[in-house]
C-alpha cells in the first residue's frame, strides 16, 4: 500500500495549462477584471465579492451555458492521464482542490478519473458565485476532505503552483510545487518540479 493515501491537486496551471479558469473566461469574452483582482489581492474585497463582480461583467451578454462552452477545448498538462492511472492503480485517492470553476474541474475529473472535486461554481442565473474553496483558505477545504476520508495529514500530498497553494502544503505530509508561478510556493514546498510533465510527481509519491 502506498505511504500516501490522498493527492490533492490545484487545477489551473497544474492539471490544465492555463493561468486560471476565471482568467480564461475573461480572455475569451474580452472582459477586464484587473481592478477587481487588485482589490482582492489588497484585501479590500473577499472571495465572494470577487466572484460576484466577475459574474456581473459576464451576465450582461452571456449565459451560464455560454461560459461552460468556453471549456470544451482545453490543453491538459502533459502526463495527466498516465499520472492518474498510476495513482489509481496504487490505491491512492485523488482530488481537485481549486478556487477555479467547477464546470471545468468536473470535466477534468470525469475525463482523467479524479475521485473528488472541490471547486467554486456559478448559480444558474449567473447572479451569484458559489463559494466552496476560498483561494486564501484552501487548507480548510483540504482538511475537511481528509476528515471525511479518515486520512491523516502525513498521508496527504498537495500539488500546487502558486502562493494560494501554500496553505494546502501546511496540512499535508508532502508539498509539491509543480510548474510554479511565484517564489512563495517554491519556498514553502518540499519538492519543486519546473518541467511541464505531471508524471514527474510520481517518483516522490509512489517511490
Amino acid at each position: 500500500m502506498a505511504a500516501y493515501q490522498l493527492v490533492a491537486f490545484d487545477m489551473d496551471g497544474v492539471l490544465v495549462d492555463m493561468i486560471s479558469s476565471w482568467h480564461h473566461v475573461h480572455t475569451c469574452l474580452g472582459t477586464d477584471n484587473a481592478a477587481t483582482a487588485e482589490a482582492y489581492r489588497n484585501g479590500d474585497i473577499d472571495s465572494q465579492e470577487f466572484m460576484d463582480r466577475d459574474l456581473a461583467l459576464w451576465r450582461q451578454q452571456h449565459t451560464r451555458n455560454d461560459i461552460a462552452s468556453l471549456f470544451r477545448r482545453i490543453d491538459y498538462m502533459p502526463g495527466i492521464h498516465d499520472t492518474m492511472q498510476q495513482l489509481s492503480t496504487a490505491g491512492v485517492t485523488t482530488a481537485i482542490v481549486s478556487g477555479g470553476l467547477d464546470m471545468l474541474a468536473e470535466r477534468i475529473a470525469q475525463d482523467v478519473g479524479i475521485d473528488h472535486v472541490l471547486a467554486n461554481g456559478i448559480s444558474q442565473d449567473m447572479q451569484q458565485g458559489i463559494l466552496r474553496v476560498p483561494p486564501k483558505k484552501k487548507d480548510k477545504s483540504l482538511r475537511g476532505l481528509a476528515r471525511r476520508l479518515s486520512i491523516r495529514r502525513q498521508n496527504i500530498v498537495a500539488v500546487g503552483n502558486s502562493k494560494y497553494d501554500v496553505a494546502m502544503f501546511r496540512v499535508s505530509g508532502l508539498g509539491i510545487a509543480f510548474n510554479p508561478c511565484d517564489t512563495a510556493v517554491v519556498t514553502a514546498a518540499d519538492v519543486t518540479i519546473k518541467e511541464k510533465d505531471l508524471t514527474r510527481i510520481l517518483e516522490y509519491i509512489l517511490g
